[in-house]
């Protein structure tokens, strides 16, 4: 069989379709567990695999998808993930097929700061699952249909750690264009997958293949590595309670031509298809030559959970937020010793305002336990800011946890020329997909000519290329001095910058304001040569971004030099700076009179919540109080907007699911110190929801999602679990105001008809349903309430118990 290595990216390979779809056609009841079929019934899934190879399929995927320990736990089958998955292998084997496709698929869990599996949990259940796999010799793993970025980095890692084959993998996005759970965009998925050391890249399930063309556009644009696409038949219409996929294999076929044409080489389709599709595919894709001029984004890439930033290649200046440091600041310190994030958080939400593209993040203070204390800081902030994140730390035991978990790629700050930081920072950045900043020091200190500080960067330069990293991964920080101790100090950090820049065609940062230490008048010091490091070719500043001296530096500079076309970011920000002129008329609106300093606390509190503070939220809640306003005030006119302000971002896609249950999490906390306030028995009693995951259906995701914003609004709910029958959610119902209903598989959806049924028949609570699979039309054909996500529930509730 050929090498499939040698032909990703180079020849144009057919995947095969989908395996439940064709498992169902076979007779396979849908609460079979698939993957005991590699044994129970072997014969019917290698005669699937074989049916996709007569209709053109190069490579099969195995019938392993559900192949973790916590996927198999929920059909009792915990102990055999080494037997189902190498059978999985076999059987896929047995078909002829040129390439066998080792498929792994979500846990199931979720993972911090979304959920509260550990990445060391999930890590480690992948790499029991790709260890199976691998021993029965498959020629590539394939991970799939991931929804959160956190676990498909994490199932790249264990993979390429765990086996030495080609790992494939692709996301599943919504009609948004982001995955569900993290708000992941296609360009930041591939960065961040591509960091973590995949073989080939792209998207599957979830959407149509219309829907999908023009986020294959955008991915594509984002790497150089192969692109692997396969869309659902069309995006599925419920049809008499029945799912259907409207996609026709001429249509599919067509399309997977269109996908080679804009950067895909490996091409199958998901959901809905049969093997009719997988020749139709083929058809039409092969004819089409895979591209060649696909190069990735220049410069030195970087991301955060849901956006990247660039540094060098000609780009404007990018601005690393410098306030996440607690040097000469003691209420932060202090709070990283308490293990607050509090300000943290804060610190970061101003300065990604501010205009910051990079945070860095350093938490070195007496007192601090940096080896916890650090991860739990970049946890927080990955949760929180769409910002790539700077690690500030050179002890491995604080930076590889949070470098391990951190859901994008980082830059690490920083690695210099001494044997002993070389040899600890190379490794790690290289092994984590991570890159570094290059400081021009040893072990003799900072050389004081720009010669002595090239020679140290050039032997960095050479170490990183043996480590495994490339000049993409290196950004050269060329050392500021202050001016006040050596007038020639200044001179010749920009003299090493522009042979760094011009010479040798690397990204250079550097930390702006150390020029005027010691010396008055620091800001326009400190603009003034920032605009001349600008001109002698820096591309990254570490900078305070409320400094608006600083700020307009750097915009003049790029409008100036011609990195700001038509300078657009120049006039944003001189409109920006225009004094506002105050709005007297509303100013004598206002119906009462508050305190001025109550009405900067209540703000201060819904911005605490607005950013998921949950360290910060109580305290504030006590000043708000013992400032005179009532706890129940405190609820209904300051909580409950700020988090209804959040829910209705989410819906306009503007908040992602990670901040939104990070302010749940906060608007919790707040709500309980409120009501401490109150006398005993004086709280005003709070409805009660049943909230369960319809019978046959073991997904909890939603389910649990909607909880948190339910309990985070004063609501009192009843987790009635997974796999809940009918009777059970009537059961329920007897004592609920509300009972919500969830399911994710199309074939539970009776279920939900007959759990409707039967609490219709014991009592006339108001019922509301919601899901993947569920519409507002079917909702409304079963007698149900309907809505789409978490925010939505919450509304949807509030109403109903309000009105009843």
């Amino acid at each position: 069989m050929p090498d499939i290595a040698r032909r990703l990216g180079v020849d144009v390979l057919v995947v095969d379709g989908a395996m439940g779809t064709m498992l169902q056609r076979a007779g396979i009841p849908p609460e079979q567990c698939n993957e005991q079929l590699n044994l129970t019934a072997a014969d019917v899934v290698e005669q699937i695999h074989r049916d996709y190879v007569l209709a053109g399929a190069d490579c099969v995927t195995t019938n392993s998808f559900g192949g973790t320990r916590p996927k198999l736990a929920e059909y009792g089958l915990a102990d055999q993930v080494a037997e189902l998955n190498r059978a999985a292998v076999r059987t896929a084997r047995q078909s002829g097929a040129q390439h066998v496709l080792a498929d792994v698929g979500p846990t199931g869990l979720v993972m911090e700061p979304l959920g509260t599996a550990t990445f060391d949990e999930v890590y480690a259940h992948f790499a029991e699952q790709v260890r199976a796999l691998a021993s029965e010799n498959p020629d590539a793993i394939l991970i799939e249909t991931m929804t959160d970025i956190a676990e498909a980095r994490c199932a790249v890692l264990a993979a390429r750690e765990t086996c030495d084959l080609p790992v494939l993998v692709t996301v599943s996005f919504g009609l948004s264009g982001r995955m569900e759970l993290s708000g992941t965009d296609p360009a930041t998925a591939a960065v961040i997958l591509e960091a973590a050391g995949a073989s080939a890249v792209g998207m599957n399930c979830g959407l149509g293949p219309e829907q999908m063309l023009p986020l294959v556009e955008q991915m594509a644009a984002a790497t150089a590595l192969p692109i692997i696409v396969q869309p659902n038949a069309g995006l599925p219409k419920l049809v008499d309670g029945k799912t259907v996929f409207p996609g026709t294999p001429d249509e599919l076929g067509e399309y997977a031509a269109r996908f080679v044409d804009a950067g895909a080489s490996i091409v199958g389709s998901c959901c809905g298809s049969t093997p009719s599709f997988t020749g139709a595919i083929g058809d039409f894709a092969k004819e089409r030559p895979v591209r060649s001029d696909r190069y990735g984004l220049p410069g030195v890439v970087v991301a955060g959970p849901r956006g990247i930033a660039r540094l060098g290649a000609g780009l404007p200046l990018a601005v690393i937020g410098e306030r996440i440091n607690p040097t000469g600041k003691k209420a932060l310190a202090a709070s990283l010793r308490d293990g607050s994030m509090a300000i943290v958080r804060e610190y970061a939400v101003e300065q990604q305002h501010a205009g910051a593209h990079l945070l860095d993040v350093n938490v070195g203070a007496a007192g601090v336990d940096a080896a916890s204390v650090f991860p739990a800081a970049v946890s927080a902030l990955a949760g929180l800011t769409d910002l790539p994140l700077v690690l500030d730390n050179t002890d491995p035991a604080a930076l590889e946890p949070a470098l391990r978990s951190y859901p994008g790629r980082a830059l690490v700050n920083s690695v210099n020329g001494g044997e002993e930081s070389l040899t600890a920072i190379l490794p790690l950045a290289a092994r984590y997909g991570a890159a570094v900043v290059v400081l021009a020091l040893d072990d003799d200190g900072i050389p004081a000519t720009a010669e002595g500080r090239l020679a140290i960067v050039d032997r960095i330069r050479s170490r990183a290329h043996a480590a495994g990293l490339t000049d993409s991964d290196l950004v050269v920080d060329c050392l500021v001095l202050t001016a006040a101790s050596d007038p020639h100090a200044a001179r010749a950090t920009l003299e090493a910058v522009r042979e760094v820049s011009k010479a040798r065609g690397l990204a250079t940062v550097l930390g702006v304001s150390n020029v005027s230490h010691g010396l008055p008048g620091r800001p326009a010091l400190n603009a003034a040569y920032l605009a001349m490091a600008v001109g002698a070719g820096l591309d990254a500043a570490i900078i305070n971004p409320s400094d608006i001296e600083a700020m307009r530096a750097v915009a003049a500079t790029d409008a100036l030099l011609g990195s700001d076309p038509q300078a657009e970011r120049w006039i944003a920000h001189a409109a920006a700076w225009t004094p506002a002129v105050p709005d007297v008329s509303a100013a004598h609106a206002q119906p009462r009179q508050t305190s001025t300093a109550a009405v900067g606390i209540a703000e201060r509190l819904a911005a605490a919540v607005s950013r998921g503070d949950a360290d910060g939220a109580p305290d504030l809640v006590d000043e708000l109080i013992g400032g005179g306003k009532a706890p129940g005030e405190v609820i209904a006119d300051v909580l409950t907007p700020a988090i209804q302000r959040l829910g209705d971002g989410y819906g306009r896609g503007e908040v992602f699911l990670p901040q939104l249950i990070a302010a749940a999490e906060a608007m919790k906390s707040a709500v309980a110190r409120a009501k401490s306030h109150l006398p005993e028995g004086a709280g005003e009693k709070m409805a009660r929801v049943a909230f369960g995951t319809v019978k046959g259906d073991i997904h909890s995701i939603g389910k649990d999602i909607c909880i948190s914003m339910l309990e985070s609004q004063g609501f009192e709910v009843d987790d009635l679990g997974v796999d809940v029958p009918a009777e059970r959610f009537a059961e329920a119902a007897a004592t609920a105001d509300a009972v919500c209903l969830s399911a994710l598989m199309t074939t539970t959806l009776p279920a939900m008809e007959a759990s409707v049924k039967a609490i219709a028949e014991k009592t006339t609570v108001p019922v509301f349903v919601g899901g993947a699979v569920v519409t507002a039309e079917y909702a409304a054909s079963i007698g149900a309430g309907y809505s789409a996500d978490a925010p939505g529930c919450v509304n949807a509730v509030r109403t109903a118990v309000k009105n009843a």
